[in-house]
């Protein structure tokens, strides 16, 4: 399944029509000239398939089809002699700088034209090209700035429409909670003031009745007790059924995460009384959401949640590639604290489909 941004796609095929069709023109011996065009014609699948997102996640992959691109435009060098193959060089490099360290572009861009002055010199014999060479360093060194600064600008955007996100949870869960907390007040205030003024009211009309045998004492009588009724089930299903909406922030937690798709696995009957446990749970959510953005190379992140024996079990994982020098960091340490303040246990495995954590603390 191809997924490539119509920009990238464009730059790519408007690059290589300008080398292709020029570099074949003037070529009279057919073998050769049907070897260039095969080369020209693998190296656009190559760069196809490495502009795509699909295979980004796979490091072993990019690599290899960059090792094919490097050597499809050497093969280029050594059998036309023209310097139009260093314009897909430039174009290389932009897309290297998506996929591999500064310094592996930096060192690309030395060999590079290392290799092709050498190929003048010794292959085609026209002495030292400084001229082209130099000029195109400058071209390779400034599509890579420039390549570095969109990622800087992309990175940023992503780190704030993230931070702005976890901020929106965090509101909503606190709004969420200050609602709770107001609406036991209420609770309180209706059984502390109006519940006992009722009961005063009650037992004053009652000895009112037994002393005067009047039908309007009895008719209040009858509704101060119906009032009291009243207030008392007000007041315990408050207390019996009210609950944090934890689902619905995690669920616009993960609408609102870019670059890959949040999955909630939650049953529809859960509920959270527990503040303490909903603001653990929000908040392991977003450092697991925002270590998978940084390190995972993932597509796909899920937050799962399940009940059992008066506990909470929360499952978060990924589909991004194993990470064999994984260190526990500040935000994975933080997260072990949280959960062992709460009386839980927090365990990490890093499997060969992703990186997996299980939470679990008591729920009630």
């Amino acid at each position: 399944m191809l997924r490539i941004q119509k920009s990238s796609l464009a730059t790519v095929l408007f690059t290589w029509l300008t080398v292709a069709l020029p570099s074949t023109i003037g070529i009279q011996e057919p073998t050769l000239l049907f070897a260039i065009a095969t080369i020209h014609g693998l190296f656009l699948i190559t760069m196809l398939i490495i502009i795509n997102d699909v295979p980004n996640k796979n490091h072993r992959l990019n690599y290899t089809l960059i090792a094919i691109s490097i050597g499809l435009v050497i093969c280029l060098m050594m059998m036309s002699n023209s310097y139009l193959y260093l314009i897909y060089s430039v174009m290389m490099t932009s897309i290297f700088a998506f996929h591999t360290p500064v310094i592996f572009c930096i060192g690309y861009i030395i060999v590079i034209h290392s290799i092709y002055l050498l190929i003048q010199f010794l292959i085609w014999q026209a002495g030292w090209d400084i001229v082209n060479t130099t000029t195109f360093i400058a071209f390779h060194c400034f599509a890579l700035m420039l390549t570095q600064k969109m990622l800087s600008e992309k990175n940023a955007k992503e780190a704030l429409t993230l931070s702005n996100t976890q901020l929106e949870a965090a509101h909503s869960l606190l709004a969420n909670a200050a609602a709770h907390d107001e609406r036991l007040k209420l609770a309180r205030e209706l059984h502390d003031n109006v519940g006992h003024t009722l009961t005063s009211l009650i037992i004053n009309l009652d000895i009112a009745r037994r002393t005067q045998s009047a039908q309007q004492i009895t008719l209040c009588y009858e509704q101060a007790k119906a009032a009291l009724d009243t207030t008392r089930n007000v007041v315990s299903q408050k207390r019996t059924e009210d609950h944090l909406d934890l689902p619905s922030t995690l669920i616009e937690l993960a609408e609102k995460t870019p670059r890959i798709a949040v999955i909630t696995k939650i049953p529809k009957q859960f509920t959270c009384t527990n503040l303490k446990v909903a603001h653990c749970v929000l908040r392991c959510c977003q450092e697991a959401i925002t270590n998978t953005l940084k390190y995972a190379q993932a597509t796909q992140f899920t937050i799962e949640i399940t009940s059992q024996a008066e506990q909470l079990i929360l499952h978060l994982y990924d589909n991004g590639a194993k990470n064999n020098q994984f260190t526990l960091g500040n935000g994975l340490t933080g997260m072990h604290e949280r959960v062992q303040a709460l009386g839980g246990k927090c365990s990490i495995n890093n499997k060969e489909t992703g990186f997996h954590i299980k939470i679990r603390v008591p729920h009630g």
